[in-house]
Formats: C-alpha cells, structure tokens, sequence
C-alpha cells in the first residue's frame, strides 16, 4: 500500500474528521463535501463506513465504494 494518505475534502478544505462533526455522510455531503470535483468522494465514503479518518491513497477497500 501507498504511504500517501487522503484524510480530507479539497473542495471544502475540511478533514474527514471534521466532515463527521456533522453526524452522517448524507450531512457530509448536503454541505457539500465530494460535490463540487467528486475526487474524494470515494475515501470519504470509506471513512464514513470504516471509522478511519486517514486512508492510503491506494486502499484496497476503495473498489466497493466507487
């Protein structure tokens, strides 16, 4: 696995950490989080799901949430 990490929304200059403070993805992404270039929006969905607020830019768990 990669030793680079993704643990943030670009787009809203957030941490995923911080995106969680709002309670769901669903809220996550009300507020905009993954909507404007959709780049992270497979980690943040993974970071939803697992818990985790660091992934690997190559997580193998990335397929079942693209």
């Amino acid at each position: 696995m990669s030793d680079e990490i993704v643990n943030r929304c670009e787009c809203m200059h957030k941490t995923f950490a911080e995106l969680k403070e709002l309670g769901s993805l669903e809220a996550a992404m009300a507020a905009g989080a993954g909507t404007e270039c959709e780049g992270c929006t497979p980690w943040l969905k993974l970071s939803f799901a697992s818990g985790e607020n660091e992934l690997a830019l190559d997580d193998p768990r990335l397929k079942d949430f693209e």
